[in-house]
């Protein structure tokens, strides 16, 4: 994706392509007041939208937030996803929700999805990116 420069501000907040297994992925992110936009796509298109809410466990289920004395982290979070538009898959929600600890956010999260393949090593590179992107 070429940059060009304008006196116009930028739609999102981060656009970018990177190449992970031969394949120019590209990725859109941009922060709202109360959520996040995310494309993740392979085809140059928007495939599905996801909505993703994130909760503490011990939101669900009542504890004091801790584990062993140690503070909770994004790894013990509980996402709620919900398809909204487009092709639905177990194997895309699955990888969004491991995407999802990655970024380590609280904030709903509207995320297209779009992979030619989805693997370990391709998402652990996009994971990488994402945390680049939002934790920034």
């Amino acid at each position: 994706m070429t940059a060009t420069s304008t006196n116009e501000p930028a739609a999102f907040d981060h656009i970018e392509t990177i190449v992970i297994e031969g394949q120019p992925t590209d990725i859109v992110y941009h922060r709202f007041a109360n959520k996040l936009f995310l494309i993740i796509t392979q085809h140059q298109k928007v495939a599905n939208v996801y909505t993703v809410r994130s909760h503490a466990h011990n939101d669900l289920s009542g504890d004091d937030g801790t584990t062993s004395g140690a503070p909770m982290d994004g790894s013990n979070r509980i996402y709620t996803i919900k398809h909204t538009f487009g092709a639905s898959s177990d194997e895309a929600e699955a990888a969004i929700r491991y995407l999802m600890n990655f970024m380590q956010q609280s904030d709903e999260i509207v995320i297209t999805l779009g992979l030619r393949q989805i693997d370990k090593t391709t998402l652990d590179q996009i994971g990488a990116q994402l945390r680049k992107i939002v934790l920034k």
